[in-house]
């Protein structure tokens, strides 16, 4: 009995932990490996959809943008089109108001001159009639200054004219006639249109 115990604790358990060490570290090895894996996988999906949601937020300012740029481009075609059409309004107008003092001041004008013709004082010729800010502006000789005077009376008698004012009087250049200059202001004719400078220039 003795000599059987003496070799049972003789007998010693020896057991190999290293392959079970190197299985722990690979394993931690590939969990690590797995780790960084995964992490780099999920950095690159958050940079993804980083770039795809910048992407996006890109392309709708780009298109409000153009929303934008689209309306104010139709706004200015509205603007232009209304000042087109005010131009055309006011193109309009003055031709209305042009045919008006034409059609009202036709009598105005034929009576003007009706009355210079009808006013016109044996001796006395103009050289120049010009029209223009409501007074008639005559130029002419006449054979004495007593002739001058008598025409401004008959033209001051005359329904479409007011009081003339002599200008000057003096010897003509060639003979004993007297060159005079006189203004002759306009009485409107009940009807015709208010007396504005039209430039008409005559003579006789």
């Amino acid at each position: 009995m003795s000599e059987l115990g003496l070799s049972h604790q003789s007998v010693g358990i020896e057991i190999n932990l290293l392959p079970w060490r190197e299985k722990a570290r690979e394993r931690r090895t590939r969990q690590l490996y797995g780790w960084m894996l995964g992490c780099a996988l999920l950095g690159v999906a958050v940079g993804f959809a980083g770039q795809q949601w910048q992407q996006w937020r890109l392309e709708r300012v780009n298109a409000e943008v153009a929303l934008v740029e689209g309306r104010i481009a139709a706004l200015e075609r509205d603007i232009a089109q209304v000042q087109t059409l005010d131009q055309q309004r006011q193109q309009m107008q003055e031709r209305i108001r042009l045919i008006s003092e034409l059609q009202f001041s036709r009598p105005q004008v034929v009576a003007l001159f009706q009355a210079l013709n009808d006013s016109l004082v044996d001796g006395v010729v103009y050289d120049r009639v010009e029209r223009h800010d409501g007074r008639l502006d005559i130029s002419g000789t006449a054979t004495t200054n007593r002739r001058v005077s008598d025409q401004m009376r008959a033209l001051a008698a005359a329904e479409v004219f007011g009081d003339p004012l002599l200008m000057d009087v003096s010897a003509a250049e060639q003979g004993a006639r007297r060159r005079f200059n006189l203004q002759v202001p306009e009485r409107r004719l009940q009807g015709a249109a208010p007396l504005e400078a039209d430039g008409t220039g005559g003579g006789a």
